[in-house]
């Protein structure tokens, strides 16, 4: 999961204006703090993947772009698919730390832009994707 979200655009590498984890590690937290479904990491791998195609190819980002773009397709895949109030108030808990709740309302909003409000994830785009992809990590234990 992690290096397609990290591939997506070329971001700067330059000084940390905030203390971020790194993405592998972020990635991990959320996923392990939050209690989250191997399901929503993968509709959000699949909502990262129209992200993706439909950005300008010489898309560029900040350091923790890849760390919004995660969140913001993790946050929309769970209200959408599990339309569940306390999977997000959880999601915002943990990252508090680093994004406002108002930062993270934007990225959700620059999202969905992007994606065109594109959110519909049927189970068998989610298998073909699975099946795509036979090397993803999807169970991290704490």
């Amino acid at each position: 999961m992690v290096q397609k979200v990290d591939g997506l655009l070329d971001c700067s590498r330059s000084a940390r204006i905030r203390a971020i984890p790194s993405l592998p590690n972020f990635v991990r937290q959320v996923y392990v703090k939050c209690r989250l479904s191997p399901a929503i990491l993968v509709i959000a791998l699949i909502y990262i993947h129209r992200l993706q195609a439909r950005l300008p190819m010489d898309s560029k980002g900040d350091y923790d772009t890849p760390h919004k773009v995660f969140l913001a397709a993790i946050i929309l895949a769970c209200k959408y698919n599990e339309d569940c109030k306390s999977r997000t108030q959880a999601i915002y808990r943990c990252v508090s730390v680093v994004y406002s709740n108002q930062e993270l309302n934007e990225m959700e909003r620059s999202f969905l832009s992007v994606v065109q409000y594109d959110l519909y994830v049927d189970m068998k785009q989610v298998y073909h994707y699975i099946q795509e992809h036979p090397t993803l990590e999807l169970n991290w234990e704490d």
